[in-house]
């Protein structure tokens, strides 16, 4: 079993709160919106559907420079992530202590988190200049399934000019854009095992080609990726363990989008080998159609609506599930001395969900119930997890205050999807026998273990809590998350600490990052080292818009052992150099 099967087994899910809508309500609900799709002006000025204004929450906005980062995941900080591996591996977000497939990922407007984990892949991203929008709290409302404790936003964005990079363990990366529409990247790594029982190379390497067309007032995105990425700790067709393993992989998205609407497709293929033995498969794809507008009806009162429908399709070696999902949604904001916000869903299967938040100067405070409906695996299972038609979209409803950059959040889950690992158990039959001939009766009792499979379930309730803090003080930086939850992995405590200043065309950068008290999983043993990173960057900037950056991550060359038997990368050294026109 690789690391992505375990991180899989060891989500602890604990508490959902669920939401029925009677069906004259929900009647009722769909009349409202679709009546104020007739009767407002379809000529009313409109943002992108995926821009919608956002009240009482906190929003991050951030661009993933090549230049400045070699990850992508690294713009996402200085919230929980975490990797899998090396570069090329699985790489999580985890937004106020829940798990990773509480947070919605949309890319260039269509949904991207997969129909058979929920989650979504970051290690498999490069640092192209997207831009990035963050968006904390409940926002099944607007962005569905998923979005229960966050929400990203990745759109891609295409700059004229190349980028190349060189660093330790063979890092090459190039960037070419020669227009404004298109742009080529590939990365390539042989690097250092991570486990600390191996010291082979492991090979990476990714291919990815963009292209981003405005034709009348429409826009038309498309982005693909190939990708290989070498691991350790996988079984072979004996079943013992090997070192020869790999992942190769391809995903892409399109889309399609204008004021009014954003369709498209986003897909997902990957094949895991050990040796030449096709191990594992699977397969996922969502089309995607929205429909709606934000509409301002005064100065004082914007109103947002829509409907949605996609659907999603997983396939594995021996298995091919669909479904479809539908929904419509009405948010509306009003700035009446202080600034309100109610907004709500309905849709098929559960997915319901509603909002409320008020923000007044820096102070905010919103409520709201979001829900992530359960994905095709966890409905269907494989030939080793055992299906589960009956599971619930597991839901939270959560609370949340701010005064500025300091916000204290809460949410409750109950009935959430919860994995169940295989058992046996011991079956006791009862026989009454009787002899023909003296008519005397016999009891025979036999007792045999039975295998219960793996299972999904909606079980367990758990609360997570907690602050955010971040705050800059001229050329200083500083950021503190505090997390009291029972979930696995998760840092009580995070923290960072940078200072960023310039000297006419030279910048430099130093950041501290830490993440502590992380409690364990249950193959985790009895504890988890802290985590913590020291890195250094140095640009120069010449004539003719040319940067010259050189950075070091890992400074000390801490040796970490970030999940049991994974050590952290040592120090690194990078070399980029950008030329824009």
């Amino acid at each position: 079993m690789n690391i992505i099967d375990k991180e899989r087994q060891e989500r602890e899910w604990k508490r959902n709160f669920h939401l029925n809508f009677s069906p004259m309500y929900a009647m009722f609900a769909w009349s409202i919106i679709f009546a104020i799709a007739v009767c407002l002006s379809p000529q009313a000025k409109a943002e992108e559907i995926e821009e919608v204004v956002v009240v009482a929450q906190q929003v991050k906005t951030v661009k993933a420079d090549p230049l400045k980062e070699s990850s992508f995941i690294r713009v996402l900080l200085p919230a929980h992530t975490w990797t899998a591996g090396g570069d090329g591996a699985f790489q999580g977000y985890n937004e106020r202590g829940a798990q990773t497939v509480h947070t919605a990922v949309y890319k260039n407007g269509i949904p991207a988190n997969l129909p058979g984990s929920a989650w979504y892949d970051f290690g498999t991203d490069l640092a192209t200049g997207q831009k990035v929008k963050v968006i904390s709290g409940a926002n099944s409302v607007v962005y569905g399934s998923g979005s229960i404790a966050g929400t990203i936003l990745i759109k891609d964005n295409i700059e004229q000019g190349v980028t190349a990079r060189f660093g330790t363990q063979s890092h090459r990366f190039v960037s070419i854009a020669p227009t404004n529409w298109f742009q080529y990247t590939a990365m390539e790594t042989n690097q250092d095992s991570v486990r600390n029982d191996n010291v082979e190379k492991d090979l990476y390497s990714n291919k990815n080609a963009k292209f981003n067309i405005d034709v009348q007032d429409f826009t038309i995105t498309a982005d693909y990726t190939d990708y290989r990425y070498d691991y350790d700790n996988c079984y072979d067709s004996n079943f013992e363990a090997s070192n020869d393993c790999k992942q190769d992989g391809e995903k892409y998205n399109f889309a399609v989008n204008n004021e009014y609407f954003t369709l498209g497709r986003t897909h997902d293929k990957a094949n895991y080998t050990t040796g030449d033995w096709l191990s594992y498969y699977n397969e996922s794809s969502t089309d995607y159609l929205r429909v709606g507008d934000q509409v301002d009806l005064s100065n004082k009162l914007q109103v947002g609506y829509g409907v949605d429908a996609s659907h999603e399709q997983y396939k594995t070696l021996t298995d091919d599930y669909d479904r479809d999902n539908y929904g419509a949604y009405l948010n509306i904001n009003a700035d009446f001395a202080m600034k309100y916000n109610f907004g709500f869903r309905v849709g098929n299967e559960d997915q319901n969900a509603l909002r409320f938040g008020l923000e007044r100067g820096p102070f905010f405070l919103n409520v709201g119930n979001s829900y992530r409906r359960p994905t095709l695996y966890e409905l269907n299972g494989d030939s080793y997890v055992s299906a589960n038609a009956d599971l619930l979209p597991e839901e939270a409803i959560g609370y949340e205050i701010g005064f500025g950059v300091l916000s204290l959040f809460r949410y409750e889950f109950e009935q959430a999807i919860e994995y169940t690992p295989g058992f046996y158990e011991d079956v006791t039959t009862s026989e009454t026998v009787t002899d023909p001939e003296t008519g005397e009766t016999t009891v025979i009792t036999t007792t045999e273990q039975v295998w219960n499979a793996p299972k999904y379930y909606n079980t367990g309730a758990y609360e997570t809590q907690g602050l955010r803090y971040a705050q800059e003080f001229g050329a200083f930086k500083v950021a503190l998350a505090v997390t009291d939850t029972d979930q696995a992995r998760v840092p009580k405590y995070m923290g960072v600490l940078g200072w960023n200043q310039s000297f006419g065309s030279h910048e430099f950068d130093i950041t501290f990052r830490g993440q502590f008290n992380r409690k364990p999983g249950p193959y985790d043993g009895d504890e988890l080292e802290d985590l913590h990173n020291l890195s250094f960057r140095y640009i120069k900037t010449f004539a003719n818009d040319v940067d010259l950056a050189l950075s070091i991550d890992n400074m000390l060359d801490e040796e970490v052992e970030v999940l049991p038997g994974y050590n952290n990368r040592g120090r690194q050294f990078m070399l980029t150099m950008q030329r824009k026109w």
